[in-house]
């Protein structure tokens, strides 16, 4: 069963590098959206991301991992659907905001997997982080060249990529359950709520800058008359550098903990977009851009929040997590399209830099008086 989540779960960074890097473009360029209605491209199923994720993250203990991994890939059949039959805007949007309530089951499921053994789980994110950028390095290399070649590339891509889901539906038919989790009272998973949201507050905000700029970056370099293509081969390279660490992320993380890992990511993060703030050559912003940070961010909050919950409540936590990064995505993609719209490409990365030094500034608050594990996940 892990091998087959994690084979999704590559399928399924694949599917969203797509939606997030072209959707807002498609939008823009297919049924002449608004700089702003095209953000909604992506701002729309980020927020049912974080709705569905926080949902299904806190009811894995009592529907099992493997049927609420099987509602989050039925939920990709039916999201690939939308993107090949919409015939609007606003069909596009609401379809597949609708569906992707559904899909925020697997990631939730398949990060409970993962953490629930303690021990060096940063390695075993690692692993997924591979197969997860094997996804990311396809999809950046194919999916801007199917959105140049004709109109419905991108729609035709992503359906493709739904059905490509059937094989991991398949390796789990009779797969059981990898583990039964006790599900907690009432009052000691409100307060894990209450701890788990303190500690991914400066990864909401850094996501935010981060994912922001992302989904609008199609947007940046077509205002800057930069070929969208390279929105594809930056995040391929990035991917590559970042599949070539992973093994070392793993170790980092397991070693020196979750928080000091994400600290010294934010600081990365800040210098990364004061240097594309403050360069004017379209070649420093796309190899800035092509830092691989984005491995860092995830498993260091996967780790400094798994580290500080027992095992019974990680699959509230990695739900919550997952929720974040899509509530993150919304917020962030909004307020890029938006100052975009009003003050200008170049208004992008300084929102960028003002969003990740705001989350370091609160993890230097936070983390500084919350340093320890819980010792079954040491």
């Amino acid at each position: 069963m892990q091998r087959a989540l994690l084979a999704a779960s590559a399928v399924e960074a694949f599917f969203l590098l797509a939606l997030l890097g072209y959707g807002p473009l498609y939008l823009h360029q297919t049924f002449h959206a608004s700089d702003v209605l095209s953000s909604m491209a992506a701002a729309a199923p980020t927020l049912a991301m974080f709705l569905g994720s926080t949902w299904w993250g806190h009811r894995l203990s009592r529907l099992g991992t493997r049927r609420v991994a099987y509602i989050g890939i039925g939920g990709y059949f039916a999201a690939g659907l939308v993107i090949f039959l919409a015939s609007g805007a606003w069909m596009y949007i609401i379809g597949l905001m609708a569906s992707t309530l559904f899909t925020s089951a697997l990631a939730p499921a398949t990060l409970t997997m993962l953490t629930v053994g303690g021990g060096d789980m940063g390695r075993r994110l690692a692993g997924r982080l591979k197969w997860q950028s094997s996804g990311w390095l396809l999809g950046g290399l194919v999916s801007g060249y199917a959105a140049s070649i004709a109109p419905r590339g991108f729609a035709d891509l992503e359906a493709g990529l739904a059905l490509l889901m059937v094989i991991p539906a398949l390796l789990m038919w009779k797969a059981p359950d990898f583990l039964e989790i006790t599900p907690p009272s009432a009052e000691r998973a409100s307060g894990a709520t209450g701890l788990t949201i303190l500690l991914v507050l400066p990864f909401f905000l850094a996501y935010a800058g981060n994912e922001g700029f992302f989904t609008n970056f199609g947007l940046y370099l077509h205002a800057l008359a930069i070929p969208t293509t390279w929105v594809g081969w930056s995040a391929s390279i990035s991917t590559a550098l970042g599949w070539g660490i992973a093994s070392h992320i793993g170790r980092w993380a397991d070693r020196f903990g979750g928080k000091a890992l994400l600290m010294r990511v934010l600081i990365a993060y800040t210098v990364m977009y004061l240097a594309m703030s403050l360069a004017r050559s379209e070649i420093i912003v796309i190899i800035a851009f092509s830092v691989p940070l984005y491995p860092l961010l995830n498993i260091g909050i996967q780790r400094a929040v798994a580290e500080s919950l027992p095992a019974r409540l990680h699959g509230g936590a990695m739900g919550l997590i997952n929720g974040a990064s899509g509530l993150a995505t919304t917020g962030g993609s909004l307020v890029m399209g938006t100052m975009n719209n009003f003050l200008g490409p170049y208004s992008m990365p300084w929102t960028a830099v003002a969003l990740v030094l705001s989350g370091l500034v609160l993890a230097q608050l936070l983390y500084r008086s919350n340093r320890g594990a819980h010792p079954s996940n040491t």
